[in-house]
């Protein structure tokens, strides 16, 4: 299934001289990390959406904690694959699903 055009990944606040080629590579690397996550469309659209709904104050059920915490994780992961072999502090990874 192909799942990169429901994500639009950014990397965002990275120095201003940072070649366009690496840093296409690391939103790339970020994306396919992000998405071996989710088996299907659906899951990446809930869990996105319940952690969004967490972080804003949104009351959500234990199970959903579960689905909103599989979001963190996920994205923790795809965020380490992104900055592997590029070095840059203040630099961080913004998703958009469409």
């Amino acid at each position: 299934m192909e799942l990169t055009s429901i994500i639009n990944v950014r990397l965002v606040d990275c120095p201003s001289d940072m070649d366009s080629a690496i840093k296409q590579k690391a939103e790339s690397r970020f994306s396919k990390e992000l998405l071996k996550s989710y088996r299907t469309e659906d899951e990446l659209r809930q869990a996105y959406k319940l952690f969004t709904d967490a972080s804003e104050g949104s009351i959500i059920s234990k199970t959903e904690v579960k689905i909103a915490e599989s979001w963190v994780k996920a994205f923790d992961k795809a965020r380490q694959a992104g900055f592997r072999d590029i070095a840059v502090e203040e630099a961080y990874f913004e998703v958009r699903l469409q």
